[in-house]
């Protein structure tokens, strides 16, 4: 098989702040608790608790000794300005601590003056509505992949992963609704054989994805699981804007892109072929210097 579901691959971004040197407290903590407790209410909440512990153990010990606090919502809130692991770890843990218990754990409240968070929350709490009954598991990693998100980057050095965070909640986001809404993917064929391309769309000058292009990713993966094809192919493409050199090193940095989403969402590393081929193959004919949106892309294949 070329595709292993896999719900750790998107939570496992938060094992990035394990390689910090952090110093351990030799008390009895929340951490300590977290071994005891046995985990009671809906499959939701059963699923919350896995992956907050999992957050809060990947920075080993570091939280045992600090403290936190709840707002009126029974959301969790770091206090203060100078928040650092240990108050985080204690975060994630007793968050997972209360969803043992089968208390209604909500995401955090959104940043102030952050419209981003803001927005990604609403559109999260609309997809848990039904996500937590149909689907707990990816909706506890979806929930918990913004909480990573907003929480991380309250804490010095834990940016890049709380910007990790942040990717892994397009990609769960993506995957809950279209499980929610499935959608129907239209495939190409030839006569010898049948494969599905897909078109992945950057902007100018950039490799990052965005929530469209990660459910385009999200297609391809269920495409792949229904038909049983067991190869992936990805091919990095640019415009003509732009050295040739540069052109080639940003389609490669868009195919890797693409192929670490692909695995985050369950595709095995080993089956995935990635290339980049710079301005050298135009979906749209132009001259040099031409900024032209369909260039910019990635396309992703599918093969028996």
């Amino acid at each position: 098989m070329m595709l292993a579901p896999s719900r750790s691959g998107l939570l496992r971004i938060a094992v990035v702040a394990a390689a910090l040197a952090l110093s351990a407290c030799a008390s009895n903590g929340l951490l300590d608790d977290l071994d005891q407790a046995q985990p009671v209410g809906s499959d939701f909440s059963k699923e919350l608790f896995k992956d907050y512990a999992y957050l809060a153990r990947s920075f080993g010990d570091a939280g045992n000794s600090a403290s936190t606090a709840f707002g009126a919502d029974d959301s969790m809130s770091l206090s203060g300005d100078n928040v650092d692991v240990g108050d985080l770890v204690n975060a994630y843990a007793q968050k997972a601590l209360d969803a043992a218990q089968g208390q209604e754990v909500l995401p955090e409240p959104a940043p102030d003056g952050n419209a981003d968070a803001a927005t990604m929350r609403d559109r999260l709490l609309k997809d848990l509505e039904d996500g937590r009954g149909k689907f707990p598991a990816d909706a506890a990693r979806a929930q918990v992949q913004f909480d990573c998100w907003v929480m991380n980057a309250r804490v010095d050095g834990l940016r890049s992963a709380s910007a990790q965070c942040r990717r892994g909640l397009d990609a769960a986001l993506s995957q809950l609704e279209h499980e929610l809404n499935p959608v129907t993917v239209t495939t190409t064929t030839t006569t010898t054989t049948t494969s599905a391309d897909y078109q992945v769309y950057f902007d100018l000058n950039s490799w990052d994805l965005k929530a469209e292009q990660l459910t385009t990713i999200q297609q391809a993966i269920a495409t792949a699981r229904a038909g049983g094809q067991s190869r992936i192919t990805i091919v990095g493409h640019t415009d003509t804007s732009g050295s040739a050199a540069y052109n080639q090193r940003l389609s490669v940095k868009r195919a890797n892109v693409v192929e670490e989403a692909l695995v985050d969402l369950g595709a095995r590393r080993e089956a995935i072929s990635v290339s980049g081929v710079g301005e050298s193959d135009l979906a749209v004919q132009t001259g040099d210097g031409v900024k032209e949106p369909k260039n910019r892309r990635a396309v992703v294949t599918l093969v028996p």
